[in-house]
């Protein structure tokens, strides 16, 4: 006897799809998409902060290298115009070494002994009112400054006679520098020598670089 077929399943009918459910859908999509802006936006803050505080960081480098270059020139000045004062006035003889500070190139600065008549920067280094001055000035185009130098006027430092090159061991290990003129003072290691001459009455240094 041949079997009837089996009865088909009813289908059962899709339940339609609850609004609330769609929008929860939505709102999960939304908040999703909320999310990575605002981690995008955090980022880029995070970015712009670090980037200032880096260049602040360089900056205040900048500022502190600079002062700390700045002091030791200023040091140096003093211990030139100190020995240089000695020298002069009181001893005959003292060694004084200048080196420049990283911060200021070689080609673009300069240490010199000069004379002045102005009567205003006399008054604002030297005190009093005197209408001529010796200055010992440093020049840099980052960095100014200057000293009085309470030596006379009248004071040089020769290249020559009375000052000779083999007047201190070893020979050839010294070279006459002229302090006072345009060129300036090289940096270097010195003496400085105090000599008497038969010839001239004014303070004369014999300034020995060594080499």
């Amino acid at each position: 006897m041949p079997l009837s077929p089996a009865p088909a399943e009813p289908q059962k009918s899709r339940a339609p799809r609850s609004p609330i459910a769609s929008i929860s859908c939505a709102g999960s999509a939304w908040i999703s998409q909320r999310g990575q802006e605002s981690a995008v936006f955090e980022l880029l803050i995070a970015v712009i902060v670090m980037t200032f505080v880096i260049v602040v960081g360089f900056n205040a480098l900048d500022v502190l290298n600079r002062k700390v270059c700045e002091g030791q020139m200023n040091q140096a000045l003093e211990n030139i115009r100190t020995t240089v004062e000695e020298v002069v006035n009181t001893k005959n003889k003292a060694n004084v070494s200048f080196q420049l500070p990283a911060c200021y190139p070689e080609k673009d600065s300069h240490l010199r002994i000069v004379e002045t008549d102005s009567a205003q920067q006399c008054s604002a280094l030297c005190g009093g009112s005197i209408g001529r001055c010796t200055i010992l000035t440093f020049d840099s185009p980052t960095y100014v400054e200057s000293k009085c130098l309470r030596v006379s006027s009248a004071t040089t430092f020769p290249e020559g006679e009375p000052c000779f090159e083999d007047m201190f061991e070893p020979q050839g290990g010294y070279r006459i520098s002229n302090w006072k003129s345009p060129e300036g003072i090289a940096p270097g290691t010195y003496t400085l020598f105090k000599v008497s001459s038969l010839s001239s009455t004014r303070p004369e240094i014999c300034a020995f670089r060594r080499v």
